[in-house]
């Protein structure tokens, strides 16, 4: 574990691509519209609980639509990430890529006390881990600590969506309560 710095580098192996499922906040969702014009409707995808390993069943981000619950991902195929090329290696959307993202594969361990303590990489995901750089933990733990407040807004959105009732929900719908996406981006 690392106070000041973490021993890793990336080597664009593409695992955090191909092999993970990306979770974004609905403020990673504007920042990806705002900084490359693509539309949310294509991008994400709603996944079911029976689709995703390591999301407990009383995650507060579930989406809960007619006795189904989903949950908001980038979309994903065959070769991984919706923004993944796999001609580069390389995410298309590298500047406003989630925070999820950013943050991977790093863990962060804070006291009881909420105490920031450092960053190790997490044991059980299957990043190679290369440990033949060195990443400064200043930076992820602002990156934390801002994904801390998207997810407190994304809980509070996710269950004001819960309390609607209506004929024809679907999951789609939530994406209007944060974003308006305009053709041609004008507005």
């Amino acid at each position: 574990m690392g106070k000041n710095q973490v021993r890793f580098a990336c080597h664009h192996c593409g695992h955090c691509c191909t092999d993970v499922i990306c979770f974004p906040t609905p403020w990673d969702v504007i920042g990806i519209v705002r900084e490359t014009g693509n539309n949310p409707y294509q991008f994400l995808e709603f996944i079911r609980p029976d689709e995703v390993d390591g999301v407990t069943k009383n995650d507060p981000t579930w989406l809960k639509v007619n006795g189904e619950k989903y949950m908001m991902a980038l979309k994903r195929d065959q070769n991984g990430c919706y923004f993944f090329d796999v001609k580069s290696r390389m995410c298309q959307i590298y500047t406003a890529r989630p925070l999820l993202c950013r943050l991977y594969p790093f863990k962060l361990h804070e006291s009881r006390l909420g105490e920031f303590k450092g960053f190790s990489l997490h044991t059980d995901v299957g990043c190679p881990k290369h440990r033949d750089g060195s990443v400064n933990t200043a930076p992820l733990y602002t990156l934390f600590k801002e994904d801390q407040t998207h997810q407190e807004d994304y809980r509070n959105l996710v269950s004001a969506f819960n309390r609607r009732e209506y004929e024809g929900k679907k999951p789609e719908d939530f994406i209007e309560m944060f974003v308006v996406y305009r053709k041609n981006n004008t507005g």
